[in-house]
């Protein structure tokens, strides 16, 4: 299994975005797989430092993503760039291919340059401790209790 980039398989849009969409439909940025597609094809058309990183199943599934963009939450200015959409399909989860990703995506940041990286997450706290991850504050994001996090990251 590769990590690679989505805007080398932008044929890989629509199933992501399915994917996603059938994770988060609950949660109203989530709740069009269209609208989900219509976001990765702008993220990932290589013109920024937003961007998408997959892998790939021997089988050619999709069996991991990982997003950064800019301002997912967007009411205090200087958190700029952000990671999210981690999502492992169920047959592909226990493996560590979110930490994986989530470990690549970081990388990608510190050759963009990029000073901080924050997140939020209800409930995989514990996960991004573990990655050096540290907790800025509680909120709630589309009805649901959150924690955001921040990263700093070292060239």
């Amino acid at each position: 299994m590769n990590i690679e980039k989505l805007e080398k398989h932008p044929h890989l849009v629509p199933e992501i975005a399915e994917m996603l969409q059938a994770q988060w439909s609950d949660l109203t940025r989530w709740s069009s797989a269209s609208e989900i597609a219509e976001r990765l094809a702008r993220r990932n058309s290589g013109l920024n430092k937003e961007f998408t990183l997959l892998i790939l199943a021997d089988d050619g599934r999709v069996s991991g993503t990982v997003s950064v963009m800019l301002y997912e939450l967007n009411d205090i200015q200087e958190r700029q760039y952000w990671l999210g959409e981690v999502f492992t399909p169920l047959a592909y989860r226990g493996r560590g291919i979110a930490t994986q990703l989530i470990k690549a995506g970081i990388e990608q940041c510190r050759q963009f340059g990029i000073s901080h990286l924050y997140l939020y997450t209800p409930d995989q706290q514990a996960l991004y401790r573990k990655l050096g991850w540290h907790e800025i504050e509680q909120r709630q994001v589309s009805g649901e209790q959150v924690s955001v996090m921040q990263l700093t990251l070292h060239p």
